[in-house]
């Protein structure tokens, strides 16, 4: 019985790796599952480049202080068109350095979704703010008597909702990096107008 037995296997083997991508049956819980987790992992990521954004504004921001800005402030009136020059690029940096801040931070709290009560009125079972508004005996009632289908489509719906949310952050961080940078160019453009200008003085 053996033989017969392995070769049935090895039909079956035979037979399913001919079997074409589109004809695959799918296990949609474990595609779903998956879906969530790497969007959780993106949403990750982008927390921590929003750290890393932070942390090298913060950097920068020191560096300025201890380096100093090399400019007699104590008389606007005998200021040369170098040293004016070093100020205005002084405060197109500082400009920059507040707005990587400012979009650092708001890639931790990112806005994206306007409440409205009608989209929410089917709670998510994922979702801790309608889950925390509901009586734990309710959630587990609730929880308990959905379909199949209900599942699925309140988890797609989280994912949907962590989408918009990633997208937000990435979009925050991108705008924190591009600031950061441009602050990086003008702080080296003013300590390089600077020190040509002394040279040359």
């Amino acid at each position: 019985m053996r033989p017969a037995a392995s070769a049935s296997a090895a039909a079956d083997l035979c037979r399913t790796s001919l079997l074409r991508v589109k004809d695959t049956q799918v296990d949609v819980t474990r595609l779903i599952y998956m879906l969530y987790q790497d969007v959780e992992q993106q949403i990750h990521r982008a927390d921590f480049k929003a750290q890393l954004t932070l942390s090298t504004a913060a950097v920068l921001t020191a560096m300025m202080v201890n380096i100093g800005p090399g400019l007699r402030l104590d008389s606007w009136v005998g200021m040369q068109l170098f040293e004016q020059a070093v100020l205005a690029l002084y405060s197109l940096f500082i400009l920059c350095m507040c707005l990587a801040f400012g979009c650092g931070i708001a890639a931790a709290f990112p806005r994206t979704v306007k409440k409205a009560p009608a989209a929410n009125s089917h709670p998510s079972l994922y979702f801790s703010g309608q889950i925390a508004q509901m009586p734990g005996a309710d959630y587990a009632d609730f929880f308990c008597q959905q379909s199949n289908d209900g599942v699925k489509r309140s988890v797609l719906g989280q994912v949907h909702s962590k989408c918009i949310v990633l997208e937000a952050k990435i979009h925050l961080v991108r705008l924190g990096l591009s600031f950061l940078v441009l602050a990086l160019v003008w702080w080296m453009a003013a300590r390089t107008v600077w020190l040509i200008g002394n040279g040359l003085r």
